[in-house]
């Protein structure tokens, strides 16, 4: 938001704005209106007007919207940018667990993985073939030692089988 006190016209457009937002934080999650009042301690109804842009929430309300909505609240009062909502929670969730840079590239070489859509223009280019698995004739995305899900967990129950004859 600029600095200074904003003029009537470009406070109700904020309003408006942050309407838009909330509806689709609360759409994104899966949350019926009924659901995200009861979260926030407010009726439904107030809820739909919150959404629709036709009531100015409180301090108090923001706070438990943004709670509802699991999100720090100056993350809810962002307008600029709705594309990248819940990427607090990525974050969080590196520092909860303290995570090193070399982990966050395993991560994020997993995410790859996981969200590469085959067939995408500039997605193969852009990034480093994915490991792949050591069996003979295998060639799948490796999951960890060198090896596929399947191979992995063949060769642990392998392990587990042979350690438990061997007493």
């Amino acid at each position: 938001m600029p600095a200074g006190p904003p003029d009537l016209a470009s406070a109700s457009g904020y309003l408006k704005e942050l309407a838009r937002r909330i509806r689709a934080l609360r759409e994104r999650r899966g949350l019926t209106q009924e659901d995200f009042a009861a979260r926030c301690g407010i009726s439904v109804s107030f809820a739909s007007l919150l959404e629709r842009g036709e009531r100015s929430p409180s301090y108090e309300t923001l706070l438990q919207v943004a709670s509802a909505l699991e999100m720090p609240l100056w993350e809810l009062l962002r307008l600029d940018d709705t594309q990248d909502v819940g990427l607090h929670r990525l974050e969080a969730f590196a520092r909860a667990r303290r995570l090193s840079r070399m982990d966050l590239d395993r991560l994020l070489a997993v995410a790859e993985v996981l969200f590469s859509e085959d067939g995408a223009p500039g997605v193969a280019a852009s990034r480093p073939e994915p490991a792949r698995c050591g069996e003979p004739g295998c060639g799948k995305p490796v999951l960890a030692r060198s090896l596929c899900t399947a191979h992995y967990h063949r060769e642990r129950r392998r392990k587990a089988a042979g350690a438990g004859t061997a007493g």
